[in-house]
């Protein structure tokens, strides 16, 4: 990969930083307007630091579309041990229904 390849990659990731940072601004904006609450009160609040927090853990979590499913193959995975475990004890218990009667 030359350098111009790479530079027009990180730029390409820059143009989608900044645009995700105006919908955050102008969302900010319009709750300033409908509401009167200023944007140093909207980030001082709990609410405002609770979405913070969210937004930085799913910033983090999905860094690309592709990442949304490995995280759905991910829980799958972890489930799938325990519904054959619940399986496992759904069968022994329809088998001892059927012995008692």
């Amino acid at each position: 990969m030359t350098f111009l390849e790479q530079y027009l990659k990180s730029a390409f990731v820059l143009v989608g930083t900044g645009r995700a940072a105006m919908i955050g601004y102008i969302s900010a904006y319009l709750v300033d307007a409908a509401t009167g609450v200023g944007l140093v009160d909207q980030s001082n609040s709990f609410f405002g630091k609770l979405l913070l927090f969210i937004t930085v853990c799913g910033v983090l979590l999905i860094r690309k579309n592709s990442d949304i499913a490995n995280l759905r193959n991910l829980a799958n995975e972890s489930t799938f041990y325990d519904k054959q475990w619940q399986a496992t004890w759904k069968d022994s218990k329809d088998t001892e229904k059927s012995g008692e009667q």
